[in-house]
């Protein structure tokens, strides 16, 4: 297969070229070239005749995989097997399933004899909406809270998935939260409330044969992996762990019983990251992963970041009561500051800025704009900006419901009106709405006063 080396840093190719054996630590601030190594890493692991099939690149998240997933479908891959590009999640879920019949008596199933049904989190979430609707109704659970349901099940289901992936038990959830509370004392029943909702979720899933994700990961570290480790270990002989520091606990766990046995091994940290905190990530605990191989490696030229814009980093970071680096470079070149009055003069900036770097030649999907809450009138104003200038956008904000998305609303109005018989009619806004979507594509698109 052909490799194009000539791109790269000497630093990437030094990397690439070890031959496939002993681990490597790779660390590194983002922008410096570790994923394009890891990716060319894993291609000449491939060149020298390492099966693909004993190959395992390791994520904290699908995303992810990307660079790994275009590097395999454009390479000449030799027959028999493929690399396995994974999480922690999907390996439970492969390794609970297979070994189910084996634990489930243990584990508290009630049906043991029947097969596991996984579950996502959107099943999840009605699962816990039948168990803790009884509990608010009847009991008077969560009275002082003010979040709508919605949100209040995917709270809990959180709590159980941060408790299973750090690996302490749900029963230890109310304690927990309770250490971290500075508060008043009255609102911390609350806390023993979610434990119980959770508690009563778990019950209900053991009983009816159901696994969500934080029962997948309590199973596997408990019950699974001491039956498969041989097998697993055995079957990837060389893995790839990228973005360790946005990984959990357990994963940093099963990598420490993995290492060991591995031929070669590459184990990917960014700098200063670890921005999945909020979902269990721990970069302290990825640390400890540094002394179990057996070279360090360290990039430290960005490939991205033009000195002006890494000055400004530093004196951001300097503000911030962060370590602050030395550099010569202006920072000031990197930036721009318009104190502007009114609300509408900012969208317009934005705006023009962004019509002004696009006719300079940045490519559209080159610039983000960020901003410290998206709300839906700030959302509207400026995508409505941005489309009168022929610049098309999208936008995300974690909180903002699917059913939000004009896309997702245009379906669901559509299945509305093909189904009478489920006595949901839809708002006339949205059949309006819904028309303008559909018939985005005419030469003429239909504008909101013809449509309603």
């Amino acid at each position: 297969m052909m490799i194009e080396l000539n791109a790269l840093t000497p630093e990437q190719n030094d990397l690439i070229a070890r031959p496939a054996r002993g681990s490597i630590w790779l660390a590194g601030a983002a922008g410096t070239g570790k994923t394009t190594a890891a990716v060319h890493r894993l291609l000449r692991l491939i060149d020298q005749g390492v099966p693909t099939a004993q190959i395992a690149v390791i994520l904290p998240q699908p995303t992810l995989a990307q660079p790994y997933q275009t590097a395999l479908r454009r390479a000449d891959l030799p027959p028999g097997g493929q690399v396995t590009i994974t999480t922690i999640s999907a390996i439970a879920r492969e390794w609970v399933a297979i070994y189910f019949p084996a634990f489930a008596q243990r584990a508290g199933f009630a049906l043991v004899n029947q097969p596991p049904r996984f579950i996502s989190l959107e099943a999840a979430q009605y699962v816990m909406a039948r168990v803790v609707s009884p509990l608010i109704e009847i009991d008077g659970y969560f009275d002082s809270v003010t979040i709508d349901r919605a949100r209040l099940y995917s709270q809990i289901i959180d709590n159980l998935n941060k408790a299973a992936v750090v690996g302490f038990p749900p029963d230890r959830i109310a304690a927990r939260l309770k250490a971290a509370w500075v508060g008043d004392a009255a609102q911390l029943r609350i806390y023993d409330e979610v434990e119980r909702a959770g508690l009563n979720f778990r019950a209900y899933c053991l009983a009816h044969n159901l696994i969500d994700f934080s029962l997948s990961m309590e199973l596997f570290v408990k019950y699974a992996l001491p039956l498969c480790a041989d097998q697993l270990f055995a079957r990837h002989a060389h893995i790839i762990a990228d973005n360790i520091e946005e990984d959990t606990p357990v994963a940093h766990a099963l990598l420490k019983l993995w290492l060991p046995k591995c031929d070669s091994a590459l184990i990917v940290q960014d700098d200063d990251a670890g921005f999945r905190r909020f979902l269990g990530a721990d970069p302290d605990d990825a640390e400890t992963l540094r002394p179990l191989c057996n070279t360090t490696i360290t990039f430290e030229q960005s490939l991205v970041t033009s000195p002006e814009v890494d000055a400004l980093a530093s004196h951001f970071s300097g503000a911030l009561d962060q370590f602050a680096w030395q550099t010569s470079a202006d920072a000031r070149s990197a930036l721009r500051f318009a104190p502007l009055r009114f609300y509408p003069e900012m969208i317009e900036w934005v705006a023009d800025e962004i019509a002004t770097l696009i006719a300079a030649g940045t490519p559209p999907n080159e610039i983000v704009v960020l901003a410290p809450f998206l709300s839906d009138a700030l959302r509207f104003s400026l995508l409505n900006r941005l489309d009168a200038r022929g610049i098309a956008a999208r936008s995300h904000r974690p909180s903002r419901a699917l059913r939000e998305e004009p896309a997702a609303r245009t379906l669901i109005t559509l299945a509305q009106l093909a189904h009478p018989h489920w006595k949901l009619p839809p708002n006339p806004y949205d059949v309006a709405y819904a028309l303008m979507g559909v018939l985005r594509a005419l030469d003429e698109p239909l504008d909101l006063v013809r449509a309603q």
